[in-house]
């Protein structure tokens, strides 16, 4: 027994209060390492589902931790507490798969896509696209209120029109993160003033110097796009046949309009977007039922199991079908894999301690803004979420933009133009898995025509290199040390 038991390697454990872990840079880079190596073997080369990958990841993770010191009840609870702070948002998820549904029952769908087919001209579509999503999320603060409704009939009419689903795609989150990144309402917004400690209208004000020339980028690029698009030679043909299919399988009119109108309306009161959503669905199920006059035992199978048009006119029943609370089971799985790992990831303090050894090599104005754009980017995709960089990046960086006297607008700026705009990016982060799930289509076929943030980026980095439009102010020694952020500062978007 004895000698089993000193061959048997000795796994400390840790389990008292506060036990305090600092890993290597060299472990810390080599679990990101292990972690993307995973991902990618397990999807790209052995095909498995990406849910699946990333469950095991976790459970890699968690094994890695207890070999570390962490107790199986820290690292238990690293990951289900991090879940824990994402209930609403997986709920969200579920909800959009109802309305999608409930928009395609009701007739919701039908109608915009044929009020779009003829009077949208598909030369100028995605412009256009940009246009109405910047809009409605500028007023309503919110990118996934404004994909999950308008979005939604902007794919479906997209689709119609013959053109790219990904380059569509590409369209509305580019403007429903404009919107969402200069509204007054965003919590986006909000958030990277409020943890930068800079006032709200100079964070948006300064803002305007990267996200005014980005969107005009961007407005170009989807217009040139519009005009080089090749257009089906029989597409007039093919409209016509889509709108007589939709006119003689639906009730058309402005009574389906009630469900998107109801979201909306919801959304500019500034009710939460589950509400909103539950709202739109459950209005779009009562319009199915006294309009286009489905049971309510076909509505309510609808809702679960998803909608299946059976017009029989394969282009409508393409644009019609899908939806139901089924649908989003992959996506919220995903999703909820994603944050646990994130979770884990901060238990460790691998992050951190990245994010560290970056922020030591920055010790000019200039390295210093530069090298916050690539670490903000990495923290959103190893937290999964936005609001996971934000906190990480904007509590380490503060004190090293003081201290270089770079007033604290100018690292806000930064959180958002190489943060926010990355939202919809990673096909694990919330926004991905949102966005994806939403639009239907994968993210990494519309990651390539996601221009508003690339151009954000690349003007931010262009201002940082520059020093142009750098608001500094004397500098001060600060006597604040590098931390380790407050997990409970962290809610996922």
């Amino acid at each position: 027994m004895g000698a089993d038991s000193a061959a048997a390697p000795e796994v400390a454990d840790h389990t008292e209060p506060g036990y305090d872990y600092n890993p290597s840079m060299l472990t810390s880079v080599g679990v990101v390492v292990l972690l993307a190596t995973m991902l990618l073997v397990g999807t790209a080369i052995l095909a498995l589902p990406i849910e699946m990958v990333m469950f095991f990841s976790m459970v890699v993770i968690m094994i890695l931790l207890r070999i570390v010191g962490f107790s199986f009840r820290d690292v238990q609870d690293a990951a289900f507490d991090s879940v824990r702070q994402v209930i609403e948002l997986l709920l969200i998820l579920l909800s959009v798969g109802m309305l999608l549904s409930a928009w395609a029952m009701s007739g919701t769908i039908p109608t915009i896509i044929n009020y779009g087919l003829e009077l949208i001209s598909p030369t100028w579509f995605l412009p256009t696209a940009v246009l109405l999503c910047s809009v409605v999320s500028l007023f309503t603060g919110t990118s996934w209120g404004t994909m999950g409704s308008v979005g939604v009939a902007l794919m479906a009419v997209g689709g119609g029109l013959g053109l790219s689903l990904p380059i569509v795609a590409g369209a509305v989150i580019s403007g429903a993160y404009f919107g969402d990144k200069l509204s007054l309402l965003s919590d986006s917004t909000n958030l990277n003033a409020a943890i930068t400690k800079t006032p709200l209208l100079t964070h948006i004000r300064y803002m305007l110097w990267t996200t005014g020339p980005a969107y005009v980028v961007t407005l170009v690029l989807f217009s040139v796009i519009g005009f080089a698009m090749p257009r089906r030679q029989n597409i007039g043909s093919e409209i016509e046949e889509i709108t007589q299919g939709l006119a003689s399988s639906y009730q058309l009119g402005l009574v389906t309009l009630i469900p998107l109108v109801v979201t909306l309306a919801m959304l500019l009161l500034r009710l939460p977007p589950f509400i909103a959503i539950v709202a739109g669905a459950l209005s779009g199920g009562a319009v199915a039922i006294l309009w286009q006059g489905m049971s309510f035992a076909d509505v309510m199978t609808g809702l679960h199991s998803g909608y299946e048009s059976t017009i029989g006119i394969e282009e409508v029943d393409g644009l019609v079908s899908g939806g139901g609370m089924l649908s989003m089971a992959g996506v919220v799985l995903l999703f909820m894999f994603a944050v646990a790992i994130s979770g884990l990831l901060q238990l460790g303090g691998y992050v951190q301690k990245i994010l560290t050894a970056i922020l030591q090599k920055a010790d000019t104005r200039r390295k210093l803004m530069v090298t916050t754009s690539p670490a903000m980017f990495l923290s959103v995709g190893l937290g999964a979420s936005f609001s996971f960089g934000a906190v990480m990046v904007g509590t380490l960086f503060t004190p090293a933009y003081r201290r270089l006297g770079l007033r604290p607008q100018n690292l806000s700026r930064t959180l958002e133009d190489s943060g926010t705009v990355y939202d919809a990016f990673f096909p694990w982060a919330g926004g991905g898995v949102f966005a994806a799930g939403v639009l239907g289509v994968a993210t990494v076929e519309y990651m390539p025509f996601m221009f508003f943030a690339y151009s954000s980026t690349i003007f931010g980095l262009i201002l940082a290199i520059t020093q142009f439009k750098v608001a500094t102010k004397q500098t001060q020694p600060v006597t604040e040390t590098i931390g380790i952020p407050d997990p409970e500062r962290y809610r996922p978007r």
